[in-house]
């Protein structure tokens, strides 16, 4: 498995956001041969759907994020700047959707889901 920075997209720091664009945290996890090396949180003030550039922002140097759902817009936004969603089916915790990851069995859908319209 090449290195990865992948981010998990929280509004609690336990669990994975139902909605990527409502998260208040990101958790950065840089994975070099399948194991977690090191992991840094980023936090922003708003959960206000339809603000892509500070989420872009907080994910910067992530090659892809795991979230529970996503407007078009902002997967549009994510692709523009090499992010590649992990829209995952049903809820998970942090901990559950990384080592899934990390087993190559996290379930994700290409389904575009945003809860605000």
């Amino acid at each position: 498995m090449p290195s990865i920075c992948l981010a998990i997209a929280s509004a609690d720091g336990v669990s994975v956001c139902d909605h990527l664009a409502r998260s208040t945290s990101y958790l950065l996890l840089e994975i070099e041969d399948g194991r977690i090396t090191s992991g840094a949180w980023r936090t922003r003030a708003s959960d206000t759907c339809g603000n892509h550039a500070s989420f872009v922002e907080m994910l910067r140097g992530a090659q892809a994020v795991i979230c529970g759902g996503i407007g078009q817009g902002a997967a549009d936004s994510l692709a523009a700047h090499g992010i590649e969603p992990l829209v995952v089916e049903g809820s998970h915790s942090i901990d559950e959707a990384v080592n899934r990851y990390l087993a190559g069995s996290l379930v994700t859908s290409g389904e575009r889901v945003c809860l605000c319209h």
